[in-house]
């Protein structure tokens, strides 16, 4: 079985987003970050259990008259899940399964992708911003930091990927 079936040119691909991302910038006067969205749906959560919550100096840039969630941002990652089911489905590449490395159950894979997905999300918050805003919109707007941080992450990718790769090795 072809393991490319179905993904696109990554020079098209990076093409194409790099005029979305100009685009984005143009119409809208900001990036394309998406942990923006999730930072509002939990202000949104918040508020929703406790409205005094809209006091919160953090909360209040959410809450704008009691709602974070009418963003362009939460459409957004609306649109990115909308979007990658629709390729996923065009390509053929839906499947019931986990992907997994030998000696890896199904249970301990989605523990470790879970526990992955938690630290990024704290981390995206101190970081204040995602991967994709701090090295798309970081690097468009040629941040000195943003580029730090971009190259930090394929060191610490690169380092720390051997110790990871048996989850990996002989994935079907």
């Amino acid at each position: 079985m072809d393991e490319n079936k179905g993904y696109w040119n990554p020079i098209v691909a990076g093409i194409i987003l790099g005029f979305a991302l100009f685009g984005s910038f143009m119409i809208a006067g900001q990036g394309m970050g998406a942990s923006g969205a999730f930072a509002r749906a939990s202000a949104q959560l918040t508020y929703l259990y406790d409205s005094a919550f809209a006091t919160n100096a953090y909360a209040a840039k959410y809450l704008i008259n009691g709602d974070a969630l009418a963003n362009w941002t939460v459409i957004q990652v609306f649109g990115i899940f909308i979007g990658g089911y629709i390729s996923a489905a065009f390509a053929g590449r839906i499947k019931g399964s986990i992907d997994r490395g030998e000696g890896y159950s199904a249970t301990k894979r989605l523990f470790w992708a879970f526990a992955g997905g938690v630290i990024i999300a704290i981390a995206t918050r101190f970081a204040r911003g995602c991967t994709s805003g701090q090295a798309l919109d970081g690097a468009a707007s040629f941040s000195v930091g943003a580029w730090i941080f971009m190259l930090a992450t394929f060191g610490a990718v690169f380092f720390f990927a051997n110790f990871f790769k048996k989850q990996w090795k002989g994935m079907h």
